[in-house]
C-alpha cells in the first residue's frame, strides 16, 4: 500500500512539473522585457554601480531582510542545539 501511494505521489508530481514546464515555455516574450527594464534603469533609479547589488538591496530589500533573519535564526538554533554544556562534559567523564 505504501509503495502504491509513493508511486502515485511521484507520478502526480512528475506530471505536474512537466505540464508546468511546457506551459512556461509557451509564455509570451513580454515577460523577458521586465528584466531588461530593471537592468537598464538600475543606474538612474538607485545610483548603484553594480546591478546585482542594486536589485538585491534596493528593489528587493525587504525580501533580503527576511531571508537574512531566517538565516540568522537557523544559525542561532543550530548553535544552541549543538553547543556543549557543562552537564554533558560531566556525564562523559
Amino acid at each position: 500500500m505504501k509503495k502504491a501511494v509513493a508511486t502515485f505521489c511521484i507520478t502526480s508530481i512528475s506530471i505536474f512539473l512537466l505540464y508546468t514546464a511546457f506551459k512556461m515555455n509557451a509564455l509570451p516574450e513580454s515577460f523577458q522585457g521586465i528584466a531588461s527594464i530593471i537592468v537598464k534603469e538600475t543606474m538612474e533609479k538607485t545610483g548603484a554601480i553594480n546591478s546585482v547589488t542594486a536589485i538585491v538591496f534596493d528593489f528587493r530589500g525587504y525580501d533580503t531582510l527576511g531571508e537574512s533573519f531566517v538565516l540568522f535564526t537557523a544559525v542561532s538554533g543550530a548553535a544552541v542545539i549543538l553547543r556543549k554544556t557543562a552537564k554533558s562534559k560531566e556525564v562523559t567523564k
